[in-house]
């Protein structure tokens, strides 16, 4: 069986990394570029963390899992509150665990 290993940067950007790569301040991550595949993702808008890790974590769109940014109303509309996994509306297309 083949096994892939996907390692998301939240925020990174490549015209930070390269110089750091180049000058040799970030050698571990220089070991797993040389060894493996790197590149950019594309991404959908707007660019918020949440909405884009589930999307990545389910394969599917935010109109199917329900993750639109940091924040849900609350059911009874008297407010918000953060968003968790459980405000997943489908189920992940990858094995993630619960909690990190």
């Amino acid at each position: 069986m083949n096994r892939l290993l996907l390692i998301g940067w939240d925020a990174a950007d490549w015209k930070v990394i390269h110089p750091l790569l180049d000058s040799g301040q970030m050698p571990n991550l220089a070991r797993l570029i040389a060894g493996g595949v790197h590149g950019n993702l594309a991404t959908i808008y707007p660019a918020l963390s949440p909405m884009l890790w589930t999307s990545i974590a389910t394969g599917k769109r935010p109109y199917k899992h329900g993750i639109h940014g940091f924040s849900e109303p609350l059911p009874d509309g008297s407010g918000v509150r953060p968003i968790t996994l459980l405000s997943r509306k489908t189920t992940g297309g990858l094995r993630i665990p619960l909690s990190h």
